[in-house]
């Protein structure tokens, strides 16, 4: 006798937890687990910064490849017009993918958005001299239903310039993850500034209420800023296109996983029916 295919679902709750898409073969992805007490700090805060997670190396070959690809000066006074940007940039190069799959940054993920995430948006920012400061805003507010503390999302900053009160680093409203809806931040609620070194990273609450600051100094400051979210929710970036599959092949795991050739069970992102990574050939 044939033995069946596949998984069986039994049950109607079977339905909601197996992958009917057809299980592709996961890698092994090292992944670090923060310690308690930096995730008490980012439930009661919304952030933490994490000291030097790069080598001078990796951090130098990322700033380089993050220079090359920077493009004009933003269109409106949120992007900046005084602040370059640059997005899609893993269709651009292989420098970032240590920072974006870095195994301190996908335990956070695990332990505080889900196992397996996607790659919301993916872009450099360099505040320019004579910035002014940005619009307050949380990463998360374009989805509905974001408060209190979903969980949709949680980004990452990291610094390649030294990050001032002078230079433009992020300041951001300490528990305003927390916040009911329709709260934003006002007088009566005071900013921290995120102060680091190149190579440190500031990890934040998709509800986090953050700004990018003014640089009143005569020199710019660069940042990478990785924004990841569940994967039953819709990127900000649409990877697909961003970053084509020709591309995608050559990436290491977790990186295709994170653009979106995964399932989410029970068949949440499947092609004709079959896994995505069958796509790829690999």
């Amino acid at each position: 006798m044939t033995e069946p295919r596949g998984k069986t679902v039994e049950r109607s709750s079977d339905l909601f937890t197996a992958d009917l898409a057809g299980t592709h073969r996961r890698s092994t992805v090292q992944t670090i687990a923060p310690d308690p007490e930096t995730l008490a700090l980012y439930d009661r805060d919304g952030f933490v910064i994490l000291k030097g997670l790069i080598e001078t190396q990796v951090r130098e070959r990322a700033e380089d490849a993050l220079r090359g690809v920077l493009g004009p000066t933003g269109r409106n006074n949120f992007e900046g017009f005084n602040t370059q940007r640059a997005y899609a940039l893993l269709a651009k190069t292989r420098a970032l993918d240590p920072l974006i799959a870095h195994p301190q940054i996908l335990g956070f993920l695990e332990a505080r958005l889900h196992a397996h995430p996607l790659l919301s948006a993916c872009l450099a920012i360099n505040i320019g001299p004579g910035e002014s400061s940005q619009l307050p805003h949380a990463d998360d507010g374009f989805y509905p239903d974001m408060r209190p503390d979903a969980r949709h999302g949680l980004s990452v900053i990291w610094a390649f310039d030294s990050f001032t009160r002078e230079n433009g680093a992020t300041c951001g409203w300490p528990g305003s993850h927390l916040w009911p809806a329709g709260r934003e931040p006002g007088p009566q609620d005071p900013a921290v500034t995120a102060i680091m070194d190149p190579g440190d990273a500031l990890v934040f609450h998709g509800g986090f209420w953050h700004a990018g600051g003014e640089n009143v100094t005569g020199r710019s400051r660069l940042a990478l800023t990785a924004q990841y979210c569940a994967p039953w929710l819709r990127t900000q970036e649409a990877m697909a296109l961003a970053v084509p599959p020709n591309a995608v092949a050559g990436l290491e795991p977790p990186l295709p996983s994170l653009l979106g050739y995964q399932i989410h069970p029970p068949f949440m992102g499947h092609v004709d029916g079959m896994h995505p990574r069958r796509l790829l050939g690999t």
